[in-house]
């Protein structure tokens, strides 16, 4: 069962992603490229840095000495590495085809393949992203909701305005869209139920999952959308650069602040 705030938090995530998709919906002959929010876009992937090697991978590192203090190997780690390349090529994979696919535009308009392999490709970060909300608690938490609603507006925008160039019809791009806009909050119900519902013998699930979240988070902040990342793209200005540490700075010293009572 999730708390009050969890469900408020779900509820705002939602409204942030039909926000980011509304424009263009409505609007699709004015769709045009968007210049984007550089500034807030660098100042995410400090954050999802800081989350994911000063919040999530420590909490999973824990939990593994706990449940297995015979193993002395760096399992999260590990799992993390792999969340990590896994997400690495399926991104490579699915924006090579979709490269390939621009060049076979009909009549002006991007085929449906395009944003259908874009929500997939999204899909499954924002999966995670949701679980390790789910799972937090207090300030852990605010800060990951935080993060995610940076990413989701800005997401939700450029996925509709794919959406809206392509061949799909009206109603398609309505399902199609929605089902991108429930991924989060359905991570959210699904970590929920694993930090409230699943007993103590099972905390090590707690952790694996943990640790697939920081290689999410660390995925998110440095190559999501390749060339395109953040880091590449924007931090070679200096105001963004700044922004991207400031957002590092500000969330590892919330969690230096919260001490070593960090628990999930």
């Amino acid at each position: 069962m999730l708390s009050v705030i969890q469900w408020v938090h779900l509820f705002i995530i939602l409204l942030i992603a039909f926000a980011g998709g509304y424009f263009p919906f409505v609007k699709p002959g004015q769709v045009r490229t968007n210049g984007g929010f550089p500034r807030g876009e660098a100042f995410s992937s400090g954050v999802f840095l800081a989350l994911s090697l000063t919040m999530l991978l420590p909490a999973s590192f824990h939990i593994f000495q706990q449940q297995l203090p015979e193993i002395n190997y760096p399992i999260g780690s590990v799992i993390a590495i792999i969340a990590f390349l896994g997400l690495l090529a399926m991104e490579h994979m699915t924006m090579h085809s979709i490269e390939r696919e621009r060049i076979k535009i009909q009549n002006g308009r991007l085929p449906a393949r395009i944003p259908l392999v874009m929500t997939t490709m999204i899909a499954l970060p924002s999966f995670f992203l949701g679980t390790s909300l789910g799972m937090s608690d207090n300030t852990d938490a605010t800060l990951i909701f935080f993060a995610i609603i940076l990413h989701k507006g800005t997401a939700a925008f450029a996925l509709m305005l794919t959406m809206v160039r392509s061949t799909l019809s009206r109603s398609q791009t309505v399902i199609l869209f929605t089902a991108f806009a429930l991924i989060t909050p359905l991570g959210i119900l699904f970590g929920g139920f694993i930090h409230n519902e699943l007993s103590l013998s099972a905390a090590i699930i707690k952790a694996i999952v943990l640790s697939l979240g920081a290689g999410t988070f660390l995925y998110m902040g440095t190559l999501h959308e390749m060339k395109h990342a953040s880091l590449i793209e924007h931090c070679g200005k200096r105001s963004c650069f700044l922004a991207m540490v400031a957002g590092l700075i500000i969330t590892a010293f919330v969690r230096f602040v919260m001490g070593e009572a960090h628990h999930f």
